[in-house]
């Protein structure tokens, strides 16, 4: 018998990781709420036992043990506080929130429910590759941290509209504060922690979206706690096929670095000077799949990260021990770009991160 309720909200994202939930072998996706009818109709066709619901107070009151919050970045705060509020373990979908003083809301929601569960679904930190690095650091082989840096590029312009021509939320969000999918994986595999951040925007582009970063496109410089150097580019027009991510960390005995399209599939590249006479980086054809996760492990939309990612959510409920990607883990990897656009609005200047 299946232990533990699932409710999903916002059923565009949702509704991968919600085949995923049902995966599990002790929960059971019982609810879903979306204010979209079409939403409503495909979550209804592949989970038919399940409620579906248009408020989302109202999925809350159906009494559910877990809710995935995969609404829009200007609902996360609001759905992940009002879920803890009403007694839920809560999965969120990144970003963690639009602004500082919502992340400090959710921090003050997660503190005043110690019994319930937070999680960030940053998926990045769950891909293979990622997971394969973190083992190699940690086993020494990279030495100190030095310089990391990340890129995600992936043209949305196309989302930045309704269908009759008003913004979408995507118009208003500045394109650093997505950077917990560049951010997130080398903080989880180094431990870093970023004290202070400087960011650029590129300032041509799309005129008639003025709330916007006008080309949807921001590098941040971080500085870490250990004295190290982080570079973030997050570019959502920059005219490029097909989208990728790009990572690169440097230690003090070696280097990590993953392969850039058209390289397919993805690989991650070494050097370690613990080998004698390497003249070239390693090649290894290690890729964004776990290679012993279950066939079926890919439903949740990026390979086998949501699968890795939420069997890891619900172990720490069965478990009663520590998300592995806590709100203070979440602090850490959006608060950063937050900073870095405030620095871009002040001609580049230094902010200091905070840490809650």
């Amino acid at each position: 018998m299946r232990n533990y309720r699932v409710g999903v909200v916002g059923l565009y994202r949702g509704l991968g990781p919600a085949r995923v939930f049902d995966l599990m072998p002790d929960c059971e996706v019982v609810a879903g709420c979306d204010i979209d009818a079409a939403a409503l109709e495909r979550f209804g066709a592949l989970f038919p036992q399940a409620r579906q619901y248009g408020a989302y107070d109202d999925m809350l009151a159906h009494g559910l043990d877990i809710v995935f919050v995969a609404s829009p970045v200007p609902l996360h705060c609001q759905h992940t506080v009002a879920a803890l509020e009403a007694s839920c373990h809560v999965l969120q979908e990144v970003t963690l929130a639009g602004n500082i003083d919502e992340c400090r809301q959710i921090l003050a929601a997660v503190q005043a429910h110690p019994r319930q569960k937070f999680m960030l679904a940053e998926n990045c930190c769950y891909w293979a590759h990622i997971l394969s690095w973190r083992e190699m650091w940690g086993q020494g082989l990279l030495g100190d941290f030095m310089y990391a840096e990340a890129e995600y590029i992936h043209d949305t312009r196309h989302l930045l509209r309704q269908a009759d021509g008003s913004p979408t939320w995507r118009a208003s969000m500045p394109p650093m504060h997505y950077c917990t999918h560049s951010l997130g994986p080398l903080l989880k595999v180094t431990g870093e922690r970023c004290v202070a951040a400087s960011g650029m925007s590129v300032t041509t582009g799309t005129e008639d979206l003025p709330v916007r970063v006008k080309s949807g496109t921001e590098v941040a410089i971080l500085q870490t706690a250990s004295g190290g150097v982080i570079k973030i580019l997050v570019a959502f027009g920059i005219t490029r096929e097909p989208m990728f991510h790009y990572y690169s960390i440097y230690g003090t005995d070696g280097v990590l670095e993953t392969s850039r399209p058209p390289t397919s599939p993805l690989q991650t590249n070494v050097w370690l000077d613990s080998v004698p006479h390497l003249n070239n980086m390693i090649e290894m054809p290690i890729t964004e799949n776990v290679t012993d996760a279950p066939a079926e492990a890919t439903q949740g939309g990026h390979g086998t990260a949501e699968y890795m990612m939420i069997q890891d959510f619900v172990a720490c409920i069965r478990d009663d021990t520590p998300p592995p990607l806590d709100i203070h883990a979440a602090l850490r990897m959006a608060l950063p770009g937050m900073c870095a656009h405030e620095s871009a609005l002040n001609g580049g200047q230094m902010v200091e991160i905070p840490d809650w």
